[in-house]
This record gives structure tokens, C-alpha cells and sequence, in this order.
């Protein structure tokens, strides 16, 4: 009988034939070579079953293909038939998108040997185009706690959970991580969650375990205008719903020191129910109106214009900010500028972040003569 390998290897794919050779070749290329690999499709109606099995082929420690042909839409799904069939102790979701450093999987599995309480291991993430092109990295910047991420750190799961994941989803994505098997498994649970299923998983997860960061940038995360997951008024609505049930969750672990933070998370989602129609609405027209090639202009310093740029960053090239005041400071490296014609000129589309004042603010548009797109919330 053959030795059951130390990691398995989970590529869940829809639709990324393109994308697929990159994948697979970052793989293949792992220094760490002590894996199977299991390659799941989740009915593409592209080529990807086709690069899918031809690597297979040729490639000797596949040891499972499954390709459904039906498309199933749920991501815990498609994690818990990998889980189901895995035979190493390790787990890594390799997103089909996305592509790692060689040395990914030997740094992150270092660090279940030098701290055995973590669950999970995970990475910085560089975010790239379709065309594989740095972006940038990913932003820590809203966390009361955003020097933690400029070291490696190992932290209690709990304590993870009450500072950073009670707010939001802190780990860029799944293919930045390396789970424990035993872990992941119990954290798997059936759930039909749709747009927050790994941000439930991690929860989970944590709750039992501690978690370690290397804040060496081995994953490149793939950001195009496909991935985006709230871009429409019934996914951002369906999203925050799903973000409550965490929350519920979370308040039943009873993790002490925990509730201050709790009612901050719920009051900030009452506090702004009333916009997820209109902001759904806003994304929706966005995608539908602007290209990737348009620059792009926010009009409204405030939180609207930080739900546009966290939903379609870096899918679009936002040039400036633009408010009554300008500012030295900016946000996510984006100027802050003050109305004016002339900067206005190289602005092909206008977004304009207000509920009260976006009559005032078009008419503003209008006087110094703009001819662009304007949209409005």
C-alpha cells in the first residue's frame, strides 16, 4: 500500500480555462512535492474540463477528476467533495484563477511543524489583472489592527475572530491558505452559503484553533470583473444577510471581551440597510456601463465612494476623488481633489456618491462642462 501523501491539493474550477495552464504550472512547480491533487469542475461551459483532464494526463500525481454536469453555485460544496476524498493531513484550496510562488506551500507548511496549535496558515496576497499584471497589495488599512499584518504573526483563533473577522474578512482568499485537514473538515459543515461561505468556514475554523500569517506575499490573487461578488442589488443585499448569520454565530461562541465589538458589526449593518438596495443598484450599472479601459472619477468623499472602490478595485482605474476640500491625504492611493474643469478633462465616467445632494452635485458636473457618463446612486 501505497503512503498517503502529506497535502492534498483541492482546484476547484468554473469557467477559467484561461487561466488554467498558469494555475497548473504553479502547482506542478511547488519546491514542496509531497501532494496529490484533486481537480473538480463545477460544469464550465468553456474548455476547462478539456485543460482540466489534459493535464491529468500528464501530470502523475492527479489523483482525481470530477466534473459535475450540472452547475451546483455553491462553493462549500464543491470544498467539502474535495475534503470528502483527500488523503493527506493538509489541505489547499488552489483557486483556478490564481497562481502561487513555488515556494508557497513549503513556507506555509513550515509553520503547522513550528506552532502545532494553528489550524490554519495563510499568506499576503499580491492582487493581479487578467493578464497577470501587480496591482498592488491587499488593504489592511480599515483594521484598528493594520501594523499586525506588516510581520508574521501567530494568533488564538478566538482572539482573531473577536478583533478582526466579527468586522469583516481579514484573508484575501482561500487560495492564500493552507488548512489542517481535521480542522477544515468540522468547519465544513453544511452550508448553502453563496457569497460569505469562506468567511463562515474561517469562523468556524477559528473558533477551535489558533492561525498563523507570513507576511511574505506567496499568492496572486486574480481580481477581475468576474470575481466581483456583490454586483448586483440582490447579491449585496443576499451578502449582508449572510454576513448576520456569522455574526449569530460568532455572539454564540460566547468569546469574552467579544460583545462591544459585536454590537459595533450589527449597529454599522442597521446603520446602512437602507443604502444596500441603491448601492446594488450603483454596482449593477457600473458594470454594465464601465469598461476597464474608462477613467473614472468618484465625486463624494465618504462611504458610498468606499463601497465602490471596495467592490471594483482594482477592476477599474479610478483617477480622483473628487470633494469640497482637497486633501493631501487620499484613499487607497486615489487623490482627493476639489471640482474643476480642467480635471475633469481626461474623466470619462463621473460616479456620483450621495443619496441627498446628487441634484446639486450633477448640476455642479454641468456648469464646469462635463461631457462624460455620470451615474448616480
Amino acid at each position: 500500500m501505497s503512503k498517503a501523501p502529506t497535502l492534498s491539493i483541492i482546484v476547484p474550477c468554473y469557467n477559467h480555462a484561461r487561466f488554467l495552464p498558469e494555475r497548473l504550472k504553479s502547482i506542478s512547480e511547488q519546491s514542496f512535492g509531497d501532494f496529490e491533487i484533486i481537480l473538480l469542475d463545477d460544469a464550465s461551459t468553456d474548455n476547462s474540463q478539456n485543460v482540466l483532464q489534459a493535464y491529468a494526463d500528464q501530470e502523475m500525481r492527479v489523483s482525481a477528476t470530477l466534473f459535475n454536469d450540472e452547475n451546483g453555485g455553491c462553493v462549500n460544496e464543491q470544498w467539502r467533495k474535495g475534503v470528502r476524498i483527500a488523503k493527506g493531513d493538509f489541505i489547499w484550496i488552489a483557486e483556478s484563477d490564481d497562481v502561487a510562488t513555488p515556494d508557497f506551500l513549503q513556507v506555509l507548511l513550515q509553520q503547522f511543524k513550528s506552532f502545532p496549535e494553528i489550524g490554519m496558515a495563510y499568506c499576503d496576497s499580491m492582487i493581479i489583472d487578467d493578464a497577470g499584471i501587480e496591482l498592488g497589495g491587499y488593504d489592511y488599512s480599515h483594521s484598528e489592527y493594520q501594523n499586525r499584518w506588516q510581520g508574521d504573526f501567530v494568533l488564538d483563533g478566538k482572539t482573531f475572530i473577536k478583533e478582526h473577522l466579527v468586522f469583516r474578512n481579514v484573508i484575501p482568499n482561500a487560495s492564500a491558505v493552507v488548512f489542517r485537514k481535521e480542522n477544515l473538515k468540522a468547519a465544513l459543515s453544511e452550508s448553502n452559503m453563496k457569497y460569505c461561505a469562506d468567511y463562515q468556514c474561517y469562523t468556524r475554523l477559528l473558533s477551535n484553533a489558533a492561525i498563523a500569517y507570513v507576511s511574505k506575499p506567496l499568492n496572486f490573487f486574480r481580481a477581475h470583473i468576474h470575481t466581483t461578488r456583490w454586483h448586483s442589488q440582490q447579491s449585496y443585499a443576499a451578502a449582508a444577510k449572510e454576513k448576520i448569520t456569522i455574526l449569530k454565530e460568532i455572539k454564540r461562541l460566547n468569546i469574552p471581551q467579544s460583545t462591544e465589538n459585536l454590537v459595533k458589526s450589527c449597529r454599522w449593518l442597521f446603520k446602512h440597510r437602507h443604502k444596500f438596495k441603491r448601492l446594488g443598484n450603483l454596482i449593477t450599472e457600473l458594470h454594465a456601463r464601465v469598461d476597464s479601459t474608462d477613467k473614472v472619477a468618484l465625486y463624494g468623499f465618504n462611504d458610498i465612494s468606499g463601497y465602490v472602490l471596495e467592490a471594483f478595485s482594482p477592476h477599474l482605474q479610478f483617477s480622483v476623488i473628487i470633494d469640497k476640500k482637497s486633501s493631501v491625504a487620499d484613499k487607497k492611493g486615489i487623490p482627493i481633489k476639489t471640482l474643476s474643469t480642467s480635471l475633469l478633462a481626461d474623466i470619462d465616467v463621473v460616479v456620483v456618491c450621495s443619496f441627498n445632494f446628487k441634484e446639486e452635485m450633477c448640476s455642479n458636473l454641468n456648469k464646469q462642462g462635463f461631457k462624460g457618463r455620470v451615474i448616480t446612486v
